[in-house]
């Protein structure tokens, strides 16, 4: 026997975020299932960050939930979030700018490793396939080896949405 909140990915139960008195959000309830797509609109202050700040971690809720794939994940640090599956996409780009493209998207493939996998270790011929598939989709290929820093605002935003991919979160939220 199923229940509604097993079938959903995602959920947020009474979620109340106070700073110093004032509520960024309200006794939020939002579920979201297998391959949903939502869009939160609002203006600027209406707590969309907040809500998103609240996902994957970066601020607890004051009071209330957030059930990820049937388990809570309030109190769960920023990274261990990210490795349960959720990724997010932010307004500024987080790439890194020292490194080309294809090392940024390199990295993000391999996945979570420790620093001598990462710095050491290689790709195997599927993540290679990814990668450079990945550089394709987002029209890098010709900036493949040149470094991010040098990239336009732009392109800096597709690097980023292509690293994530490349990760194969189970949830993408962006904000």
């Amino acid at each position: 026997m199923t229940n509604a909140a097993s079938m959903n990915l995602l959920e947020l139960q009474g979620v109340t975020v106070s700073f110093d008195g004032f509520l960024a959000l309200n006794d939020l309830n939002l579920q979201l299932a297998p391959g949903e797509l939502r869009a939160v609109i609002g203006p600027n202050g209406a707590g969309k960050t907040t809500f998103l700040d609240v996902i994957t971690g970066k601020v607890k809720p004051t009071r209330g939930d957030v059930v990820f794939r049937g388990r809570s994940i309030v109190g769960r640090s920023e990274h261990h979030i990210s490795r349960l599956g959720i990724g997010r996409k932010f307004q500024t780009p987080r790439v890194y700018q020292n490194l080309s493209p294809r090392r940024n998207l390199e990295l993000a493939v391999r996945g979570p490793h420790g620093p001598a996998a990462l710095l050491f270790g290689s790709l195997t011929a599927a993540q290679r396939d990814r990668v450079q598939h990945l550089l394709g989709v987002v029209g890098l290929e010709q900036q493949a080896h040149q470094p991010a820093g040098g990239l336009s605002h732009g392109q800096k935003q597709w690097l980023e949405i292509a690293m994530l991919v490349a990760q194969d979160p189970e949830l993408l939220l962006g904000g």
